[in-house]
Protein backbone atom coordinates (compact mmCIF):
# COMPACT_ATOMS: atom_id res chain seq x y z
CA UNK A 1 0.00 0.00 0.00
CA UNK A 2 1.49 3.31 -1.11
CA UNK A 3 0.39 6.93 0.49
CA UNK A 4 1.57 10.14 -0.87
CA UNK A 5 3.80 12.14 0.61
CA UNK A 6 5.29 15.84 -0.03
CA UNK A 7 8.94 15.69 -0.28
CA UNK A 8 10.61 18.86 -0.78
CA UNK A 9 7.52 20.27 -2.42
CA UNK A 10 7.27 16.69 -4.61
CA UNK A 11 4.61 14.19 -4.49
CA UNK A 12 6.32 10.87 -4.34
CA UNK A 13 4.81 7.67 -3.06
CA UNK A 14 6.06 6.31 0.01
CA UNK A 15 5.00 2.56 1.31
CA UNK A 16 3.40 2.07 4.61
CA UNK A 17 4.23 -1.60 4.47
CA UNK A 18 6.66 -2.03 6.90
CA UNK A 19 8.89 -5.13 4.74
CA UNK A 20 8.91 -2.42 1.92
CA UNK A 21 9.98 0.54 4.13
CA UNK A 22 13.02 -1.36 5.55
CA UNK A 23 14.16 -2.19 2.35
CA UNK A 24 13.94 1.26 1.03
CA UNK A 25 15.68 2.66 4.48
CA UNK A 26 18.82 -0.97 3.82
CA UNK A 27 19.10 1.23 0.04
CA UNK A 28 19.63 4.55 1.67
CA UNK A 29 21.96 3.41 4.31
CA UNK A 30 20.18 3.34 7.30
CA UNK A 31 20.69 0.13 8.61
CA UNK A 32 19.34 0.79 12.58
CA UNK A 33 15.69 1.98 11.06
CA UNK A 34 16.00 -0.87 8.41
CA UNK A 35 16.76 -3.65 10.91
CA UNK A 36 13.92 -2.24 13.10
CA UNK A 37 11.19 -2.40 9.89
CA UNK A 38 12.39 -5.82 8.80
CA UNK A 39 12.38 -6.96 12.49
CA UNK A 40 9.03 -5.59 12.81
CA UNK A 41 8.14 -7.19 9.38
CA UNK A 42 8.69 -10.83 10.75
CA UNK A 43 7.64 -10.52 13.77
CA UNK A 44 4.02 -9.72 12.27
CA UNK A 45 4.43 -12.56 10.12
CA UNK A 46 6.06 -11.84 7.03
CA UNK A 47 7.88 -14.75 5.49
CA UNK A 48 10.45 -12.64 3.46
CA UNK A 49 11.36 -10.71 6.75
CA UNK A 50 12.44 -13.87 8.32
CA UNK A 51 15.92 -14.76 6.51
CA UNK A 52 16.45 -11.37 6.21
CA UNK A 53 17.07 -10.46 10.10
CA UNK A 54 18.37 -13.85 10.55
CA UNK A 55 21.17 -12.06 7.78
CA UNK A 56 21.18 -8.92 10.01
CA UNK A 57 21.74 -10.17 13.28
CA UNK A 58 24.54 -12.92 11.55
CA UNK A 59 26.47 -10.11 10.20
CA UNK A 60 25.36 -7.52 12.62
CA UNK A 61 23.78 -5.01 10.03
CA UNK A 62 21.98 -2.27 12.11
CA UNK A 63 22.51 -4.44 15.15
CA UNK A 64 24.66 -6.28 17.41
CA UNK A 65 25.73 -9.65 16.39
CA UNK A 66 23.62 -12.30 17.67
CA UNK A 67 24.57 -15.69 16.27
CA UNK A 68 21.47 -17.53 18.35
CA UNK A 69 19.19 -14.88 17.35
CA UNK A 70 20.12 -15.49 13.38
CA UNK A 71 19.88 -18.92 14.07
CA UNK A 72 16.39 -19.03 15.25
CA UNK A 73 15.28 -16.47 12.21
CA UNK A 74 17.41 -18.88 9.46
CA UNK A 75 15.16 -21.62 11.03
CA UNK A 76 12.10 -20.36 10.37
CA UNK A 77 12.70 -18.99 6.87
CA UNK A 78 13.52 -22.38 6.23
CA UNK A 79 10.89 -23.91 7.96
CA UNK A 80 8.79 -21.33 5.23
CA UNK A 81 10.34 -22.37 2.16
CA UNK A 82 14.16 -20.53 1.84
CA UNK A 83 16.53 -22.20 -0.04
CA UNK A 84 19.22 -20.09 1.20
CA UNK A 85 18.69 -20.52 4.67
CA UNK A 86 20.00 -24.13 5.22
CA UNK A 87 23.31 -23.03 4.12
CA UNK A 88 23.71 -20.03 6.38
CA UNK A 89 22.56 -22.19 9.28
CA UNK A 90 25.19 -24.79 8.31
CA UNK A 91 27.96 -21.75 8.36
CA UNK A 92 26.87 -20.65 11.55
CA UNK A 93 27.26 -24.24 12.62
CA UNK A 94 30.71 -24.49 11.02
CA UNK A 95 32.09 -21.69 12.34
CA UNK A 96 31.44 -23.28 15.89
CA UNK A 97 33.09 -26.31 15.16
CA UNK A 98 29.58 -28.13 15.32
CA UNK A 99 30.70 -30.17 11.86
CA UNK A 100 28.35 -32.78 12.15
CA UNK A 101 24.86 -30.02 12.17
CA UNK A 102 26.63 -27.79 9.92
CA UNK A 103 26.99 -30.96 7.46
CA UNK A 104 23.70 -31.48 7.88
CA UNK A 105 22.23 -28.30 7.16
CA UNK A 106 24.40 -27.99 4.59
CA UNK A 107 23.17 -31.06 2.87
CA UNK A 108 19.40 -29.78 3.45
CA UNK A 109 20.53 -26.21 1.39
CA UNK A 110 22.05 -28.82 -1.63
CA UNK A 111 18.50 -30.42 -1.51
CA UNK A 112 16.96 -27.06 -2.22
CA UNK A 113 19.58 -26.50 -5.27
CA UNK A 114 21.88 -24.44 -2.87
CA UNK A 115 25.35 -25.50 -4.75
CA UNK A 116 26.98 -23.07 -2.62
CA UNK A 117 26.62 -25.80 -0.44
CA UNK A 118 28.17 -28.39 -1.97
CA UNK A 119 31.58 -26.15 -1.68
CA UNK A 120 30.95 -25.43 1.96
CA UNK A 121 30.73 -29.63 2.45
CA UNK A 122 34.03 -30.11 0.50
CA UNK A 123 36.02 -27.89 2.52
CA UNK A 124 34.91 -29.66 5.49
CA UNK A 125 36.01 -32.86 3.77
CA UNK A 126 38.89 -31.34 2.76
CA UNK A 127 40.32 -31.13 6.24
CA UNK A 128 40.44 -34.38 6.84
CA UNK A 129 42.81 -36.29 4.45
CA UNK A 130 41.28 -39.16 3.99
CA UNK A 131 37.65 -37.60 2.30
CA UNK A 132 39.20 -35.91 -0.09
CA UNK A 133 37.52 -38.29 -2.80
CA UNK A 134 34.20 -36.91 -1.37
CA UNK A 135 35.95 -33.13 -1.14
CA UNK A 136 36.44 -34.33 -5.51
CA UNK A 137 32.65 -34.84 -5.39
CA UNK A 138 31.47 -32.19 -3.80
CA UNK A 139 33.35 -29.52 -6.16
CA UNK A 140 32.79 -30.88 -8.98
CA UNK A 141 29.12 -30.93 -8.49
CA UNK A 142 29.82 -26.91 -7.52
CA UNK A 143 31.73 -26.30 -11.05
CA UNK A 144 27.99 -28.01 -12.91
CA UNK A 145 25.70 -26.25 -11.12
CA UNK A 146 23.32 -24.19 -13.06
CA UNK A 147 23.92 -20.27 -13.09
CA UNK A 148 21.12 -20.07 -10.68
CA UNK A 149 22.15 -22.28 -7.68
CA UNK A 150 26.09 -21.34 -7.71
CA UNK A 151 27.52 -18.14 -7.38
CA UNK A 152 30.53 -17.32 -9.96
CA UNK A 153 32.93 -16.76 -7.17
CA UNK A 154 31.78 -20.16 -5.62
CA UNK A 155 32.31 -21.74 -9.07
CA UNK A 156 35.74 -20.44 -9.77
CA UNK A 157 36.78 -21.26 -5.78
CA UNK A 158 35.42 -24.84 -6.28
CA UNK A 159 37.20 -24.88 -9.81
CA UNK A 160 40.75 -23.65 -7.74
CA UNK A 161 40.47 -26.62 -4.68
CA UNK A 162 40.17 -28.99 -7.70
CA UNK A 163 42.89 -28.11 -9.13
CA UNK A 164 45.20 -27.87 -5.61
CA UNK A 165 43.87 -30.94 -4.79
CA UNK A 166 43.75 -32.89 -8.25
CA UNK A 167 45.81 -35.80 -8.40
CA UNK A 168 49.17 -36.00 -9.45
CA UNK A 169 51.33 -38.93 -11.11
CA UNK A 170 53.43 -40.89 -8.60
CA UNK A 171 56.88 -39.82 -8.68
CA UNK A 172 59.19 -42.76 -9.80
CA UNK A 173 60.59 -45.24 -7.48
CA UNK A 174 64.17 -43.51 -7.00
CA UNK A 175 65.80 -46.81 -5.13
CA UNK A 176 68.43 -48.72 -7.73
CA UNK A 177 66.93 -51.87 -9.19
CA UNK A 178 69.18 -54.44 -7.62
CA UNK A 179 71.04 -56.75 -10.66
CA UNK A 180 71.54 -59.74 -10.23
CA UNK A 181 75.31 -60.98 -10.09
CA UNK A 182 75.10 -64.82 -10.37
Amino acid sequence: MLKPTDVQGKRVAQSTDPYARANEEWRSGRLRRAFRLFLSAAENGNRLAFETVGYFYDDGVGTKVDKDAALNWYRRAYRHGSFVAPNNIGVIYRDRKDLKRALAWFRRAVEHKDANANLNIAKIYLKDKGRIDKAIHHLEAVGKAKPNDATESAKEEARLLLKRISVKPKPRSTRARVRSTR
